[in-house]
This record gives C-alpha cells, structure tokens and sequence, in this order.
C-alpha cells in the first residue's frame, strides 16, 4: 500500500472515529442555497473536513457511494429476527441509527487499476440497524459493512460449516438458510455471549435444529482441529483489519495445516493490503 493511500487512510480513519456526524443535513442544504447541487454540497463539506488530497480528489466518486436503504431492509436477518427491545443480564438490544449524510464504512478495500481505495458510504435519510449495548455502550451492531463483508463468505459456505465468534449471529443465520449448509457449527469463547444469543437470538432462526455451539478458545479448538472435519471454515473474531491483522498472522499457521478444508477470513480483501 502506497503512502497516498496512507494518508487518506489515517485522514478518513481520524474523521470517522472522532467526528462521524459532523456532516448533517442542514449543513448540505445550507451549501446548496449557494446555487449547487446535493452531490457538489456534499462534496464541498467533505473537503472541509476531510483535509482533501489528491487521491480524494481523484477518486471521490469511487470512494464515496450513497447507499439504497432497500438493499439492507430487504436483508433476510433483517426482516426475520426481530429481538430490538429485548433486555439480558446487563445487555440491551435495540435499534440505533444513521443520521442523514453520516459517512461509515460500507465494505472491504478494493483495488482500481492498482490504487488500494477505501469505501464510504452515507444514506440521505436516517438509516435503522441494530446494536448491542453492555451498560450503554455499543458493544457490536450489524451495519451495512457487517452484511456487504460477509456475502462472499455466507456464498461459499457449504457442508459442515464452522465458524469462529458468534456476535449477533448473522453469518450462522444466512449460512444455516443455505440448503447446501448441512450444520453450522460456532466456536465462541465468551460464555454471556452464549447466554445472550441462546435466549433472545436463536429462537428466532429458521433452522435453528442446524446450530450447534461450542464454548472454547478459538486457537486452542483449531489446534486440535483435524483436516475434513468441516467442509467449510469462518473466522470472525476481530472487531477491524487494525485487529484482524494479528488474529490473520497467528491462526494462518494453524489453517495451512488444512489442506482439504476452505477457509475464509472475514475482511480480508481489507487485511491482505497490511500484510
């Protein structure tokens, strides 16, 4: 990855961290009142605090996308687990939300004729998803990263399934849907989570009878994994690339012992550019 790409990068990271919904709609129709159009005033407040450099410059238009509500609405999890209100030892599910023009995160890296770029997105109107909170603070949530980063994987997974982290569920829901999924298999190491996801999530899978949870470390159970045990293997356990980085390096050892055994990464599309 070259310096350019860097330094937008760590520009775009420093934004989205500290001041994500600094952009509102007010401000956009504020600019447009200048004679501009919606795309020209977005533009503009991006500019301004974004620190723009030429690699924006260049591909704003690939970088920065306006995303179809509908496309993640329309999500199967979406409309059929229905667990926003939901109260568990100190944990709460519930639904937050996108403001207006809120810019985020929406999918892996891409490469464009060899410039590694990023993909933000934002939605015009306030956008639903739903979080889990642990004491009021946001704890995992799935967003439209978490549903665009995990098509390919839930496209490959077949036969006996196994996947490392459980969170909300999502990948073990779209997998255990599949009719080419004969069993989905979740290795998770936090026993609340289990709890969590045992009482308020599972009963409302389709085919739940195809679950089958086990509690231990992820590393320690893949040590101990034989080749063909499962067709197919997720690993889900880091919360981005910063993270995922090292969970890559150290269970990669153990993987390359499977040698008639998929296995996929989540975000790794993101993670290889580290490498």
């Amino acid at each position: 990855m070259n310096s350019e790409t860097l330094d937008l990068l760590t520009v775009l990271g420093q934004f989205l961290n500290n001041n994500p919904k600094a952009i509102t709609q007010n401000q956009v129709n504020k600019v447009m009142k200048t004679g501009v159009d919606e795309k020209a005033a977005l533009k503009a407040l991006v500019k301004e605090y974004l620190e723009y450099n030429d690699l924006l410059e260049r591909y704003y238009d690939d970088i920065l996308k306006e995303l179809e509500p509908l496309d993640y609405i329309n999500n199967e999890y979406y409309k059929n687990i229905n667990v926003s209100g939901k109260r568990f030892s100190g944990w709460e599910i519930k639904m937050d939300k996108y403001a207006p023009y809120e810019l985020f995160v929406y999918d892996d890296f891409y490469d464009m004729d060899g410039v590694i770029l990023p993909r933000v997105g934002y939605f015009k109107k306030p956008f639903p998803y739903l979080g889990v909170y642990q004491n009021g603070r946001l704890w995992m949530s799935i967003t439209p990263n978490e549903i665009n980063t995990m098509k390919e994987p839930i496209n490959k997974a077949h036969g006996k399934v196994l996947t490392f982290g459980l969170g909300l569920g999502y990948f073990a829901y779209m997998a255990s849907n599949k009719s080419d999924v004969e069993s989905v298999t979740i290795v998770e190491a936090d026993p609340k989570i289990i709890n969590l996801f045992k009482s308020i999530i599972l009963p409302n899978f389709k085919n739940k009878d195809k679950i089958n949870i086990i509690e231990a470390d992820a590393y320690s159970y893949l040590k101990k994994l034989k080749d063909n045990e499962y067709d197919y293997i997720f690993v889900d356990i880091y919360h981005d690339a910063s993270d995922g980085l090292d969970t890559y390096k150290k269970m990669k050892k153990n993987v390359d012992k499977l040698k008639d055994t998929e296995v996929e990464f989540w975000i790794y599309n993101t993670i290889k550019y580290y490498l």
